[in-house]
């Protein structure tokens, strides 16, 4: 057995885990019968925040006495603060306020002065994962993949998130059995709050724009992404929304601050509508002047999102909208891990190159036979999906009025 004076030091915690149990039965306990401070933390993009949801709400319907804190970046706040499940999203701001060594000890203070029992990573973030330490946070719990994991967690997972074993959600779920929680797969779902405001507010935007409520179905279409997974061409984009317009659906194309040219180009590729045709093109241009939950609030009265693999694609599936989506076969990109994640697979269409890519992390380009296989998904087989999407799922009789 290691001398006390070393088992005191978390760097040593992990190797006297096997030693000297913390016994989950002890952990349930003091979860259960106190008022714990809980921080969990994912200082990450929009579609990684979101499918750290389900977490929360497991942490809460077991131990509901939890005080929850949810350490998240500036941006997606907005659509998070209304959950039931958090008590104070924490915002942790890398570029300014916590930035340099100065920052870090700001952020050891602030970790500190909450008095936290328990510190959950979802991403190991060295910053985060060291201050949890120095604030003595006495329980941490995180993935053991990187060298500081093993550091700064006494309650640390082994998981190699790159084998692709499970969905991103269930990698965070797993991480909760070292607190006794065991949560079976696709039974907590991902949440997002859009307060009613916002959703007026983005209504009577769309209003402006020309929707009508009353008229045919509304589609939104996400072309763009950050670039972590291999995208559909530009212009089959173009040409879905074109065709989806010939059929009269009204199409919203929706985008971030980073995607004003993209936007552009689908908007002059497509042109004005014929004559003859009833549909009609709206263009949502996020240039950061609007929040998070805006756009939740235009995605809350369309029938269907088309969009990659992104965190809007999340966001609408967390809002109960049904998505059509479009993965690349590699691995680490592939719908395996970071699909739409849904009790019932019916509410998503997900399509992938039927080709034998056998690549793990990244694209080989001209050098693969199949290069560009994103390309072998056709925008009919896209029309037929969006097509099967809007007839199965049927606004409610009780919902078609705010549409």
């Amino acid at each position: 057995m290691l001398p006390k004076a070393l088992r005191s030091l978390n760097f040593f915690k992990v190797l006297s885990q096997k030693f000297i149990p913390h016994g989950k039965h002890k952990l349930r306990k003091l979860l259960r019968s106190t008022e714990v401070r809980v921080l969990v933390s994912r200082p990450d993009r929009l579609g990684d925040v979101i499918l750290s949801t389900p977490v929360l709400e497991a942490i809460k319907k077991h131990y509901p006495k939890v005080k929850l804190t949810f350490l998240v970046k500036q941006g997606v706040t907005p659509i998070l603060k209304g959950l039931s499940s958090v008590d104070e999203v924490f915002i942790f701001d890398p570029e300014g306020v916590h930035r340099g060594v100065q920052g870090f000890g700001r952020l050891v203070s602030e970790l500190k002065r909450r008095q936290f029992g328990f510190s959950i990573a979802l991403q190991s973030h060295w910053k985060v994962a060291a201050a949890t330490y120095f604030a003595r946070i006495p329980h941490s719990v995180g993935p053991l993949s990187k060298v500081h994991s093993y550091l700064f967690y006494n309650l640390g997972v082994r998981q190699r998130r790159s084998h692709v074993e499970m969905h991103e959600v269930d990698y965070n779920l797993q991480l909760l059995r070292k607190i006794g929680i065991e949560v079976k797969t696709r039974t907590v779902l991902t949440q997002v709050h859009v307060p009613e405001l916002e959703a007026a507010n983005a209504r009577s935007w769309l209003q402006t724009q020309g929707w009508n409520p009353d008229g045919s179905p509304l589609i939104v279409i996400h072309p763009g992404m950050g670039g972590s997974a291999l995208n559909w061409p530009q212009s089959s984009y173009h040409e879905l929304a074109q065709s989806l317009m010939r059929e009269g659906f009204q199409i919203l194309v929706t985008g971030g601050p980073q995607e004003g040219e993209l936007l552009s180009q689908l908007e002059l590729a497509v042109g004005a509508p014929l004559v003859n045709e009833s549909g009609r093109l709206m263009v949502f241009r996020n240039t950061g002047s609007r929040n998070i939950d805006f756009l939740g609030g235009l995605y809350q009265q369309a029938r269907l999102v088309v969009a990659p693999s992104t965190g809007p694609l999340h966001l609408a599936v967390a809002l109960g909208i049904p998505v059509l989506t479009f993965f690349p076969p590699i691995r680490v990109q592939s719908a395996i891990r970071w699909g739409p994640y849904l009790a019932d697979d019916s509410q998503a269409s997900v399509l992938v190159p039927e080709v034998y890519c056998g690549q793990d992390f990244k694209c080989r380009g001209h050098a693969c036979y199949y290069f560009p296989c994103m390309k072998s998904l056709t925008v009919n087989q896209a029309i037929e999906q969006a097509r099967g999407q809007i007839q199965k799922n049927a606004p409610h009789p009780s919902k078609t009025g705010s549409r």
